[in-house]
């Protein structure tokens, strides 16, 4: 049975409350072709059994009283409502008899504000809402009440009637309307969604260097299509139907993406480099039915990293040559090694050099290290201090330290600094270090040679040993 709008429904009580309230009310004599005559008995008895069946055939309740509140009348659908008629129940009883509530279902409808009894009070009522719940219906229903008043052809209250729906359809009806409406939000959003979704993928299919593809469990294309088909030597959507194992005869990505297993590898096709992904790909989401696949040219990419290593390995072939400029280690005379400093000394920079110069001082014997900052401008506290700790190490490997070429701005510094350069030989310039350590060397060397000229000391023979030697003849 087809439901109709609420208003519909209350458009259609409101005339069936009116076509009774006519009948009710119309006592009078019939009229027929103008000429009035007395009603036939057994015709009013006819229209009153007419009368009754349609109030009992209704859907909806029906109540009627007299002036005094004497329920007349409940068809069947307001006893089913709320129970069996009783005509000794007084207004002010209906409530608690009946079980008649507000619609938190525990308050007891005000007597006085019942619709019916309104309507004894010459009130025509509104549709109400009200809350029934009695012992055949424990868990109650909300009904909605309509009353009218009914007058005599004088115009005097002789009753009321009042007539129920049930919610409960009506709710079941809006119930219903809201979950195909939610239903249909859903779908509506869904689609486009889809819509959304499709509209993305073309855009990326239309401006990214890529190929997607997608194929059936034997492998065939089901879909084929991209930016990048023209770069891989094919015309978009033009393996529709083709085998991709007859393009690429025995691949590995696939055969193991049909087995439920996602890979990706990097190939190269016609000078044109690819990042290819295939993973598992099913209709439903959850059973693997083909293979689904993304071809990326990374071409340019690829390119752009050989160039990339191409500058890295001459960045770093000027880096060693830099380092070692950084830290020249000259041998100038025989047992003569001389270290110029340039520029700024660090930590990273002095542990190096101390590495560089202990490493030579130890290869070539040497005697004298010079240090020479004519190339520093600046020293503070941590380049003094990595200074010191050069020449003692040098000191250590039984080699003599010198420090040459300090400026006058640096020599104030290491005063103001008050490092105690007591035990190293500082000179002037490199030239007056070379001269130092030559004059030394060959000091060093003619005391060899003297004392290498002086004859030997020889040891006196015992008394024993001469006698020995000379026997008496």
């Amino acid at each position: 049975m087809p439901l109709i709008s609420y208003e519909q429904e209350c458009a259609e009580l409101r005339a069936r409350v009116a076509e009774l309230e006519a009948r009710l009310t119309d006592s009078g004599p019939a009229a027929t072709n103008g000429h009035h005559h007395e009603a036939n008995p057994s015709d009013q008895d006819g229209e009153m059994r007419l009368l009754r069946a349609a109030l009992h055939s209704l859907a909806d309740g029906v109540v009627i009283c007299d002036h005094e509140g004497r329920l007349l009348h409940f068809n069947a659908a307001a006893t089913v409502m709320f129970g069996e008629k009783s005509s000794e129940a007084v207004p002010e009883e209906w409530s608690t008899r009946y079980g008649i509530f507000l619609l938190d279902g525990v308050t007891p409808f005000p007597a006085k504000q019942l619709p019916l009894a309104r309507a004894l009070q010459g009130e025509d009522v509104e549709p109400v809402e009200i809350f029934v719940r009695s012992e055949k219906l424990p868990a109650g229903r909300h009904v909605e009440c309509l009353a009218r008043v009914i007058r005599d052809a004088d115009g005097d209250i002789c009753g009321g009637v009042v007539v129920c729906r049930d919610l409960g359809e009506r709710r079941r009806y809006e119930t219903e309307r809201e979950q195909r409406l939610r239903a249909e939000e859903e779908r509506l959003a869904a689609e486009k969604e889809r819509l959304r979704m499709a509209r993305i993928l073309e855009s990326l299919l239309d401006h990214l260097d890529v190929v997607v593809w997608v194929t059936d469990a034997k492998g065939n294309f089901t879909f084929h299509d991209g930016h990048g088909c023209a770069a891989a030597g094919f015309k978009r959507g033009s393996l529709l139907g083709s085998s991709i194992f007859e393009i690429s005869p025995g691949d590995r990505l696939v055969e193991r993406a049909l087995q439920g297993i996602a890979g990706n590898e990097r190939s190269q096709l016609n000078g044109v480099f690819w990042d290819n992904w295939v993973m598992p790909f099913g209709d439903d989401g959850k059973e693997t039915t083909g293979a689904l696949g993304l071809s990326l040219n990374i071409t340019e990419a690829h390119q752009a990293k050989v160039e990339l290593e191409a500058k890295l390995a001459v960045i770093q072939r000027q880096q060693d040559v830099i380092f070692n400029l950084e830290t020249p280690i000259i041998q100038v005379w025989d047992h003569v090694l001389t270290l110029p400093m340039v520029g700024v000394v660090d930590s990273r920079r002095a542990a190096r050099v101390t590495d560089d110069l202990l490493a030579e001082v130890s290869r070539t014997q040497a005697r004298f290290a010079i240090l020479d900052l004519t190339g520093v401008d600046v020293v503070d506290t941590a380049t003094a201090g990595h200074m010191l700790n050069i020449i003692t190490a040098v000191r250590l490997l039984g080699a003599e330290g010198i420090i040459t070429g300090i400026r006058p701005n640096v020599a104030q510094t290491m005063v103001s600094l008050g490092l105690d350069l007591s035990r190293v030989r500082t000179l002037a310039t490199l030239r007056d270090g070379l001269g130092f350590a030559i004059r030394k060397l060959t000091e060093d060397g003619g005391a060899a040679r003297r004392a290498a000229a002086l004859p030997r000391p020889t040891r006196s023979a015992e008394p024993g040993e001469m006698n020995s030697r000379n026997p008496p003849g």
